[in-house]
């Protein structure tokens, strides 16, 4: 699911309460409005403890891990805690730049294809909600490499990503719906940038 570059998706979506999802857990979806402060490449610094936050707020939510030498780059999806959520990886000779998701016990999830180019960014992920058994479908409008893109679910607006003017160059804000998966929205969004680094 995907479309052109535009940034008009971005200009007019508007994020209301979700019905709530839970993919990875019901226990992160957000009950307000959240802005994650995300950073690019956040896997690629062994040793880095960047945290990913509300901004407004400053509360905690998420950390990622990720393994310099391994030639698949795995990355774990850390919980304030540090409990592992999930993690994630590039199959072996994937020119597609398709990420694997897993449960922490290393039951495969689901997983996240996204396809970005000077012509067109799409994002294709079907993962199933845990509670309710449904299948949801996420795409993305507008321009990721930008970070001025709209992540949606089922065609509906979920996640706005955007960088504010004169804001650091490596770090940009994800705004979240209230009901929806943060956990899930962070996953897509460091697939994406994987995708970004390598296109």
């Amino acid at each position: 699911m995907g479309g052109c570059i535009s940034t008009e998706a971005f200009d007019h979506a508007v994020l209301v309460p979700h019905k709530p999802m839970a993919v990875l857990h019901s226990r992160f979806a957000a009950q307000c409005p959240v802005t994650l402060l995300i950073k690019q490449k956040m896997w690629s610094f062994s040793g880095d403890d960047f945290t990913i936050k509300d901004i407004h707020t400053g509360t905690p939510y998420f950390k990622i891990n990720g393994s310099a030498l391994s030639l698949r780059q795995k990355k774990s999806l850390l919980d304030y805690s540090g409990a592992q959520v999930a993690y994630m990886e590039e199959p072996l000779l994937s020119w597609t730049r398709r990420q694997e998701v897993y449960t922490p016990q290393k039951e495969k999830w689901f997983e996240i294809k996204p396809r970005l180019t000077m012509f067109s960014n799409e994002l294709d992920c079907a993962a199933v909600d845990s509670v309710t058994g449904q299948t949801l479908h996420f795409g993305l409008q507008g321009d990721f490499i930008a970070r001025k893109s709209v992540i949606t679910c089922d065609g509906v607006p979920v996640a706005k990503i955007w960088k504010p003017i004169e804001f650091v160059r490596t770090q940009y804000h994800v705004d979240i719906a209230p009901g929806v998966d943060m956990a899930l929205i962070v996953l897509l969004c460091v697939a994406l940038d994987e995708a970004t680094e390598k296109r």
